[in-house]
């Protein structure tokens, strides 16, 4: 059961997160925030965010970081724990499918502060951009492999029923 709320509320907590960067996106004109940018973005890119940017914008766009998009991963990489563990009881391969879950939280709640700090900070620096980017490209890749790592547990799990009450 507690798996089954997990996933609802991963999926409410996502749907919530992207109206919320999809309203962001429409009141910046169409431009696509840089967490959707699932290829990366460059300097410019950024510029061209914070000269959009309105101290409206700049509020909900925190807002969205620090409620949202911090609830989601957490809540996220929850669930899949709890798969993987409910599944893979007692087994070595539970730790191997734990570990994206828990990477793809930190990564993505890392890019979120660094992202507040490239739109909010005086300057634009290049490799503050570059680590930026990359958390976008990793949180990416984490995402996709923690849903491997709920597929997987599916896939190995042991033929007869395991017993809640152990």
């Amino acid at each position: 059961m507690l798996i089954v709320i997990g996933v609802a509320l991963s999926a409410v907590l996502a749907a919530v997160n992207g109206l919320q960067l999809a309203s962001l996106q429409r009141a910046l004109g169409g431009l696509a925030l840089p967490e959707s940018q699932l290829g990366g973005y460059d300097t410019g890119y950024i510029e061209l965010i914070r000269g959009r940017m309105t101290d409206e914008l700049l509020e909900r766009y925190g807002a969205t970081h620090y409620l949202w998009d911090l609830l989601f991963p957490l809540v996220f990489a929850a669930m899949i724990l709890t798969l993987v563990r409910y599944i893979c009881k007692g087994r070595t391969i539970a730790w191997l499918l734990m570990v994206p879950p828990i990477l793809f939280a930190a990564v993505d709640i890392a890019e979120n502060l660094t992202l507040e700090a490239l739109v909010n900070g005086p300057d634009v620096l290049s490799s503050e951009v570059a680590m930026a980017s990359t958390l976008t490209v990793v949180k990416t890749v984490l995402l996709v492999a923690s849903i491997a790592a709920a597929l997987g547990a599916l896939l190995v799990r042991p033929r007869t029923p395991v017993d809640p009450s152990t």
